[in-house]
């Protein structure tokens, strides 16, 4: 394993991959922290659990969640495109600047959405979007 990941792409990869699945990680966590805090469950039977009455949506809870998903949809497709990119062999300073950027980007996006910050969250958004279907470009133009 350590012979893969001293290739540097990869390791640039799993370096990003790595911040990437931590913060989906701790978005998670921050839902269900909310949840908790506010008393506001997702589900019938938490309520029954919990021995309250069912309560409308939090929208700061809304808001984080939907910020995580959003996450989701994007990180999960960087990681089917990132993995056989890294291995692909272009250069590592394309996939520096593509890996670096999509990370940032998606980062940045997440905190603008917690923050209800518009336009940022919106051009980050794009950035993330753009890099990565340069990424996906690239590596289908490698392989064809």
């Amino acid at each position: 394993m350590n012979e893969l990941l001293a290739e540097p792409t990869l390791r640039l990869f799993s370096i990003c991959a790595g911040i990437l699945a931590l913060k989906m990680l701790l978005m998670g966590t921050a839902c269900g922290l909310l949840r908790v805090a506010r008393g506001v469950y997702i589900t019938p039977e938490d309520y029954t659990f919990m021995g309250k009455e069912p309560r409308p949506p939090d929208e700061t809870i809304e808001r984080v969640r939907r910020a995580h998903l959003n996450a989701l949809e994007h990180i999960v497709p960087f990681f089917g495109v990132g993995i056989p990119y890294a291995l692909s062999g272009g250069s590592y300073r394309v996939a520096w600047w593509l890996f670096v950027t999509f990370t940032a980007a998606r980062v940045v996006h997440t905190l603008t959405y917690v923050a209800s910050l518009q336009p940022w969250r919106s051009i980050f958004f794009e950035i993330a979007n753009v890099t990565l279907a340069v990424m996906a470009i690239l590596l289908l133009v490698s392989l064809l």
